[in-house]
């Protein structure tokens, strides 16, 4: 038994944003009009949502105490004439596929202001209050299930100045247009030309073919244990357990979102319990603990299967060399998604190390062949997750140098999102899980520096 003492922090202070109507923010200059092919990632069911992203900025000394509205949407102008198809329009074609109508059109731009400090938000730390504030609404239907993707502005962006002259950069994408890597590379162009650049330091690359399904497609059982591609009715994650899921049978309000900070004197209690050759890394550590605790804590039968999924970016992985390569500058879905599996009375009766080796196991299996046998599969099944495990790197050449950065996570199932500081000193998880509390506070999950221990 491993047992942690975590602090969980608080902060209770309440507000509303004043915010303005809201406008369409079209290329600054005449873009192409033309028809864009989606990949078969993009074009994945599970792609069809919004990803909503809050990020805080310090204010700067040297600079009048001006709305940094103003140079952020004359940026977001500039930006789009390099990304023109975010302006466009998502269209639905003869077979259910979907294509981009680059027509200008443009994305959603908001102005608003706050009677709150950046120290009063906990200086961007976890828990955030009112985040929901920071976002323009206009695609958020709450309390309900997918919102309908086709026909909508691709971008929507809300820039709220605090009272003490710090401001809060609030955007929701769709997501069928990009990655989170995408949309931080389009976000760094916005940045990058409010600060008088040129042009952006990296030229967005369309070229979503490279993501086509082979035909006939070629999805490996090894790859994919649980799809069936003999039987409509099971899909990569839904298999006959899902009756007896407890995050498929727990209705979204009696769920609970919840930050686990692990400093340094948490994650070496943990490292104490693993005894292993190979030292193992943090993701490594923290997402078999985790997969672990959540399989005990949910009470899943012990013949019952649990499964890991973990998210690993195609760009610049070692063992996953494509042919032919993604181009720099590639603002569309690469993300790769290797399972680690596991029957339930295995993973919660043997040492940590072996859900470790698992975890380890699952991540050597991102190569050319898993990536190929993915797109095969999103062509023709649609997947289930159960709990979804990604690390997001900290760019230490972020132009606009923000303080945190947090995602309001929409999703119905367990979601874990572990983020390391640049010194490897600690960690901050995010997670949902069925809960019988009262209303949960805003589901956000955290990337930037992190607290440190008590």
């Amino acid at each position: 038994i491993i047992c942690l003492t975590l602090r969980l922090p608080t902060y209770m202070v309440r507000f509303t944003a004043r915010r303005s109507a809201p406008e369409l923010v079209v290329p600054a200059r005449p873009t192409p009009h033309e028809v864009n092919t989606l990949s078969d990632i993009d074009d994945f069911s599970e792609c069809r949502y919004y990803a909503s992203a809050i990020e805080f900025f310090s204010r700067d000394p040297t600079v009048d105490n001006v709305h940094p509205a103003r140079s952020i949407v004359a940026a977001l102008a500039a930006a789009l004439v390099y990304n023109y198809p975010i302006a466009g329009r998502l269209r639905e074609i003869p077979g259910g596929k979907l294509v981009v109508d680059c027509t200008g059109e443009g994305v959603v731009f908001v102005e608003a202001d706050a009677d709150v400090s950046l120290e009063e938000l906990g200086g961007g730390q976890p828990h955030y209050p009112c985040a929901e504030e920071f976002v323009c609404d206009a695609v958020v239907e709450r309390g309900s299930g997918a919102v309908d993707v086709v026909g909508r502005p691709l971008f929507y962006m809300q820039v709220t100045r605090l009272k003490d002259g710090a401001f809060v950069l609030g955007f929701q994408v769709c997501h069928v247009n990009g990655d989170a890597a995408g949309v931080t590379q389009f976000i760094r162009a916005i940045a990058e030309l409010a600060r008088g650049e040129a042009h952006p330091s990296i030229s967005p690359v369309w070229e979503r073919e490279i993501f086509k399904a082979r035909d006939p497609p070629r999805v490996r059982h090894d790859v994919y244990p649980a799809y069936d591609p003999s039987s409509p009715s099971k899909t990569v994650l839904g298999d006959h357990d899902d009756v007896d899921d407890p995050m498929l049978s727990t209705p979204t309000e009696d769920m609970v979102g919840q930050y686990l900070c692990f400093g340094p004197k948490e994650l070496a209690a943990l490292r104490g319990h693993v005894n292993m050759a190979q030292p193992c890394t943090t993701f490594e550590l923290l997402a078999a603990f985790l997969w672990r605790c959540r399989t005990a804590a949910l009470g899943y039968r012990p013949g019952q299967r649990v499964r890991l999924v973990l998210r690993v970016d195609a760009r610049g992985n070692d063992r996953c060399k494509l042919d032919p390569p993604i181009p720099r500058g590639y603002y569309g879905n690469a993300v790769l998604r290797p399972m680690a599996e596991a029957g339930v009375d295995d993973l919660c009766s043997r040492p940590l190390e072996h859900a470790v080796g698992l975890v380890r196991k699952a991540k050597l299996c991102a190569t050319e062949e898993h990536f190929r046998s993915m797109v095969d599969m999103m062509s023709s099944a649609r997947t289930h997750e159960r709990l979804v495990a990604s690390r997001d790197k900290i760019d230490k050449n972020d132009p606009w140098e923000r303080t945190h950065r947090v995602t309001l996570q929409r999703k119905y199932f367990t979601r874990l999102t572990l983020l390391c500081d640049v010194r490897h000193l600690g960690a901050t998880l995010h997670c949902v899980t069925p809960s019988c509390s009262t209303p949960h506070p805003p589901t956000t999950w955290q990337r930037g520096p992190i607290p440190q221990a008590m």
